[in-house]
């Protein structure tokens, strides 16, 4: 395997590449724009007819209309969808996902522009670097998957292929059949439909002999079983789901057998939770680690304000 020089020299080559494909995608006067702060661009929201929208670092900037070339000249770019509705480039982090009118035409596109960030969780190999299961916590677009991203590059250094990922519309290692380079030693098994998850994770489980399951936005039908089968049988697991912050978690039915079965009128949990550690990703590089989230659910159900450290990446942590 790489050492970690060859290893990032493959990240920053994957990074630059993946980045001038997607760029190749767009029309020209779209493509100059983006390519004027490219570092910082985040998204970008195409619609006909409608002005281009730019996502750059938080700030949505508008521009002229989309116009139906525009449209044409992207979508034959990308070339096809999948059945959700989405499409990647292989080798690379970045999403795309079509809007359809009711005739199944394409009259809009919504590109987030993914990206590996090496060292991203190093804050946090206190916490992270044992065998306790892991919940990210936090609302889209707020850098839930990146950090998850680092996670596994932390984790992959010792555990290697008994790190394996169930990448569900390839949004942690990227399309293509050969994962990013960022995952490192990790295994990947691939998931094009959402509804087939649990499946996939069971599969992980009885077939390849993890000690750790990575999966991202946990949720869909039959995950919950599948995962605390994982449990029961020694595997630990690093998963993400949506939520401003833990008490939004503790709401979500689907989600309570992994929390311990809360019940927000009584203040009271039956069981013990899956997850050991809870981590709320505050804002772009701005984490809330919950150390002893079973102590933090307690709280959170007895409405008090869980205790946790924050760890902000350009500062330190605070308590």
């Amino acid at each position: 395997m790489w050492d970690d020089a060859e290893r990032l020299r493959k990240i920053e080559e994957a990074e630059k590449q993946g980045t001038e494909r997607l760029l190749s995608y767009f029309p020209a006067w779209i493509r100059n724009i983006l390519t004027e702060n490219i570092d910082g661009v985040e998204e970008v929201a195409m619609d006909l007819g409608r002005p281009l929208v730019v996502r750059i670092r938080g700030e949505q900037i508008l521009y002229r209309e989309v116009s139906q070339g525009d449209i044409e000249y992207f979508y034959n770019k990308v070339g096809s969808f999948r059945s959700n509705g989405r499409a990647g480039i292989p080798g690379t982090l970045h999403r795309i996902s079509v809007i359809r009118d009711a005739d199944e035409l394409a009259i809009g596109f919504t590109i987030r522009f993914g990206r590996a960030i090496p060292g991203i969780a190093a804050p946090l190999r206190e916490w992270i670097g044992g065998r306790e299961s892991t919940l990210i916590i936090g609302p889209p677009g707020v850098g839930k998957t990146t950090l998850l991203r680092g996670i596994v590059e932390e984790k992959a250094k010792t555990l290697k292929a008994r790190l394996v990922i169930v990448d569900t519309s390839n949004e942690i290692a990227g399309d293509g059949t050969v994962p990013h380079p960022i995952i490192g030693s990790a295994r990947r098994m691939m998931v094009g439909d959402p509804r087939k998850q649990a499946n996939i994770i069971m599969q992980a489980i009885t077939n390849h002999s993890p000690e750790t399951i990575v999966v991202d936005e946990i949720g869909y039908h039959g995950d919950v079983e599948v995962l605390e089968t994982a449990r029961r049988r020694g595997v630990d697991i690093v998963a993400t789901v949506h939520g401003e912050d833990l008490r939004d978690v503790l709401e979500n039915p689907v989600l309570k057998p992994l929390l311990g079965y809360p019940d927000l009128e009584t203040g009271k949990r039956l069981t013990r939770p899956t997850f050991q550690i809870g981590i709320a990703v505050l804002s772009k590089g701005v984490y809330k680690v919950y150390p002893n989230f079973t102590g933090a659910i307690d709280q959170a159900l007895r409405k008090e304000d869980p205790e946790g450290i924050t760890i902000n990446t350009l500062t330190k942590a605070q308590p």
